[in-house]
């Protein structure tokens, strides 16, 4: 098959880091594979580019600045995303990361038989999230709304994601579910890695480390897990706390400034971005997801293959993940998150991390998903049907 992945935007996130695996693992399984989005995000793509340069396109250097720009790099980003189709015969375009990328890539292939359109859903919606979605991209979620009937195959990353494109009206022509995967040759217990991170960070000894992982955004739900931790300081010593991830200067002074008035300086390591996550995710005693709106973190996946226990709100898959092995809070109450990273800390000796480790190889490997989502596009494309 020849598959081009499109997205909105290159970064360092999940879904940027999903795209570059699966596209990866196809190639290896002789599919001829590349990778476009409209600009980059965040210049340490790179680190997600993999031994065999997968080839990746660009096609605007940077974001646009107004409602003009904006409406003209949506013209030029659809005729250039067809003729890129046209010149390599692309028979399958699979979108992702949302309204923008999935637009394009629905209007691009009108007309183009040979090319068949398939849209992927990671996120599943937000719970009282502290922030309003742009109207331009609510806009275009609409039109999607609007358009989907003639897409001929949705993948949403979970439960979740499904649930919510259906409650707003999505009707592509199919539908199901390919859960995340990560690499458990990648993500795995490692006791030395625990070790080395640890002593970098200058964590006591005999010290807890509760880590976040994600990037600087309103939506992974920083404040709260600040809010959380400055109530668990200040009835344990032996506590230490990391934010792993990095975001917009603005947004990470905001946060900065906030864990110094709750008290957390001297106890609180931001530790930017990392390209050593295994490791990371081995150094801490007990992961967090404070957010509003996930579809299925593989973040908290990667935690638990590295046989690490989760405190995570209940929003997208995020309880489907953990199951009875982890704790679930509403999103955005500091008091609940407390009381659950509370209760997890009081129940680590009962932990058994070869039992986390077993639930991601067994449900959420990314052999299992590579071969679900191979096997749903060549049926797809053998199928004829075309946009």
């Amino acid at each position: 098959m020849r598959i081009l992945f499109f997205l909105q935007c290159l970064g360092v996130g999940g879904v940027e880091r999903q795209v570059f695996l699966l596209a990866d693992h196809l190639t290896r399984r002789g599919h001829h594979v590349s990778i476009a989005a409209l600009h980059v995000l965040d210049p340490r793509w790179r680190w997600l580019e993999s031994p065999e340069s997968l080839r990746v396109q660009v096609f605007f250097p940077t974001t646009p600045g107004h409602v003009l720009s904006a409406a003209s790099q949506l013209v030029r980003a659809t005729l250039r995303l067809r003729s890129l189709l046209k010149r390599e015969e692309v028979q399958l375009v699979y979108s992702t990361q949302g309204a923008i990328s999935h637009f394009i890539a629905w209007l691009a292939p009108r007309g183009l038989p040979d090319t068949t359109l398939i849209w992927n859903v990671q996120g599943s919606g937000a719970k009282d999230i502290p922030y309003r979605m742009d109207w331009k991209i609510a806009l275009l979620s609409h039109v999607c709304k609007w358009v989907s009937a003639s897409v001929p195959l949705m993948i949403s990353c979970g439960q979740a994601a499904y649930a919510d494109r259906e409650a707003k009206g999505y009707r592509c022509q199919r539908h199901m579910v390919i859960y995340n995967g990560i690499d458990v040759d990648q993500f795995r217990p490692d006791v030395e890695a625990r070790v080395r991170v640890r002593s970098q960070w200058a964590i006591p000894e005999n010290g807890k480390l509760i880590g976040l992982v994600g990037r600087l955004a309103p939506q992974k739900g920083h404040p709260v897990f600040l809010k959380a931790a400055a109530e668990l300081a200040s009835e344990r010593e032996d506590l230490r706390f990391v934010c792993v991830g990095d975001g917009p200067e603005p947004y990470r002074r905001q946060l900065l400034r906030l864990s110094q008035e709750l008290g957390l300086t001297g106890r609180l390591i931001w530790a930017g971005s990392r390209q050593d996550m295994p490791a990371v995710y081995n150094a801490l005693d007990v992961f967090c997801s404070s957010s509003y709106a996930e579809g299925l973190p593989n973040v908290i996946e990667e935690a638990m293959a590295c046989g690490v226990p989760c405190v995570v709100t209940h929003v997208g898959d995020s309880a489907n993940v953990v199951a009875d092995m982890g704790i679930v809070v509403p999103p955005g109450d500091p008091q609940a998150l407390a009381v659950g990273l509370r209760t997890m800390l009081q129940k680590l000796h009962k932990v058994e991390p070869h039992l986390l480790c077993e639930r991601i190889v067994r449900h959420f490997s990314m052999e299992t998903m590579v071969d679900a989502t191979e096997r749903a596009l060549l049926e797809v494309c053998s199928g004829g049907v075309s946009t």
